[in-house]
């Protein structure tokens, strides 16, 4: 259980360190950052922020800047449509 306690921990941290430092830099905009991720990570951050909804993306809000977690497979199939 430890283990998963600073997995969350250090996630969010992180995160929002970044969204302190967009918010920095832009304040007056509207900031999304996306990260397309693999099964694993998607997975991994997905069970941490507890969201249940969608097998592929969801999003996640801290400080007014959203976080877009996409999996690998949407970028890929929307490259190839191109």
């Amino acid at each position: 259980m430890g283990k998963n306690k600073e997995g969350i921990n250090g996630l969010i941290e992180k995160l929002a360190l970044i969204s302190d430092a967009i918010g920095d830099i832009f304040p007056n905009g509207k900031s999304v950052v996306v990260y397309s991720l693999d099964d694993k990570d998607f997975n991994f951050v997905k069970s941490q922020v507890n969201d249940f909804t969608s097998n592929t993306q969801f999003k996640i809000d801290i400080s007014g800047i959203e976080f877009i977690f996409l999996k690998d497979e949407l970028l890929t199939v929307s490259e190839g449509k191109q």
